[in-house]
């Protein structure tokens, strides 16, 4: 009998353990299939993750930690201010992963801003997942030294930049008058 108990006991630690693992997983970001991406999206991502981190990207830098950081702003799951997570960054006594994750943060609460400056409306052509997309493939290719200027970063690149022109150019009429 007291054998049976124990074993019943091991038997339900197991269970509950491997539950509180199933609800622990993270969320996070994930990529889209080929015909999901916005093309406009993700050669903004790209093209400017490929241009601002040109050299400054090794074969050790984090780049899950990092797409996290991207992917958590862009789901507006980040609950500290910019100006908190720029004054933790300047301290430099966080973790490795934890300062690259607060870097993508960074990073995509700039991309997002200079795609406001431009028009508070720029960002609403801008579709934030093949955006993530990008700058994970960036990143990457970065990490390989193979970076992309292919048609489809341009043409994309030139999508979104008419859009923004167009944008900018409509609410400059509206205020005009």
């Amino acid at each position: 009998m007291k054998h049976w108990r124990l074993k019943h006991f091991f038997g339900l630690i197991i269970v509950l353990v491997l539950s509180a693992c199933s609800f622990n997983k993270p969320t996070g970001w994930t990529r889209l299939a080929d015909n999901e991406v916005d093309q406009k999206s993700y050669a903004i991502g790209y093209g400017a993750t490929a241009q601002t981190y040109l050299d400054r990207v090794n074969e050790s830098f984090d780049i899950n930690s990092f797409i996290r950081g991207v992917d958590d702003w862009y789901s507006q799951r980040v609950t500290l201010p910019v100006e908190q997570i720029r004054a933790s960054l300047l301290n430099r006594m966080l973790d490795h992963d934890v300062y690259t994750y607060y870097s993508g943060v960074l990073y995509a609460a700039e991309l997002q801003g200079n795609a406001n400056r431009l028009s508070p409306k720029c960002w609403s052509f801008v579709e934030p997942k093949s955006t993530t997309q990008g700058i994970n493939d960036a990143m990457v290719d970065l990490q390989r030294n193979q970076v992309r200027d292919d048609d489809y970063i341009k043409q994309g690149a030139e999508q979104i930049l008419h859009l923004c022109v167009a944008q900018v150019e409509k609410d400059q009429r509206v205020s005009d008058k």
